[in-house]
């Protein structure tokens, strides 16, 4: 299992660093946070709700024939809540800069002009060398200039865009816990693009990085077969399912308080 921690960089200066105050969980705030001459220069984090792909935002509600105005089928992802508020959760970190990647031979070099390093390499064998499911093509890292602030007691999934297809790279996963980690996190990948020679655009999502707080985990889990009751309400679901395949969005679905970015006073 790769160690997210070995894949960062210190902050050397944590001057009048201070940790958010958590009185009230209502009012928790993550902050993103990086060096002043690269503030305006580098996309910021922006909330997962406002940066839609293309070919989700152009996806009809519902799968049709050749009369598009006649429905065949079941719904698309369109109206899935589950693949909707998984999409749409948490922040998307962006690249920070355009980088150039020939890849040939199980071998990928790349190039980027701007003034910070932007990817490195590491030894196939800290996932495990031919074992590894992806061993033909080397595991890299996007390296990430933002850090960020919770309150204490929260830490922070970090993970492949969910429900975004990038043919190219796959981010791994992790949890920190940034209430105590006070560094940039940046992300380990594996290539997946093949003999691609071509460029990752300035904006790519490389991570999506959802905060929670710990303590709300559930830990102690039991399994064992369903009782009479159970079964009842198990089938009365499916059933609902069968005459509204509506049912979980309309009836069951509970509606998250949406991300976003609150605007910066630097007066504060």
């Amino acid at each position: 299992m790769i160690d997210l921690t070995t894949f960062t960089e210190r902050v050397t200066d944590l001057t009048g660093f201070e940790k958010l105050k958590n009185d009230d969980t209502e009012d928790a705030v993550i902050e993103f946070v990086c060096y002043e001459e690269d503030y305006g220069v580098i996309p910021e984090p922006v909330p997962a709700n406002r940066v839609l792909p293309d070919w989700y935002k152009n996806l009809s509600q519902y799968v049709k024939g050749g009369n598009d105005n006649v429905h065949i089928g079941d719904s698309t992802v369109k109206r899935c809540a589950p693949f909707m508020e998984a999409m749409t959760a948490g922040w998307i970190i962006p690249l920070a800069a355009q980088v150039e990647f020939h890849a040939h031979d199980g071998y990928v070099e790349y190039k980027w002009d701007f003034h910070r390093k932007m990817v490195s390499s590491h030894d196939m064998k800290q996932v495990g060398g031919e074992a590894f499911p992806n061993s033909e093509w080397p595991v890299m890292k996007w390296h990430n200039f933002w850090c960020v602030r919770v309150p204490e007691g929260y830490s922070m999934l970090i993970t492949s865009p969910f429900n975004r297809i990038e043919k190219r790279f796959q981010p791994f996963s992790g949890i920190v816990d940034v209430d105590r980690y006070f560094n940039f996190i940046n992300a380990p990948f594996m290539w997946t693009g093949g003999e691609y020679d071509g460029v990752i655009e300035q904006g790519t999502p490389i991570i999506q990085v959802i905060p929670f707080k710990r303590d709300s985990f559930i830990t102690d889990g039991v399994v064992r077969p369903m009782t009479e009751e159970e079964q009842t309400r198990q089938m009365k679901t499916q059933n609902r399912l069968g005459v509204n395949e509506s049912a979980y969005r309309e009836e069951m679905w509970v509606q998250k308080k949406g991300t976003r970015n609150l605007p910066y006073d630097p007066d504060g």
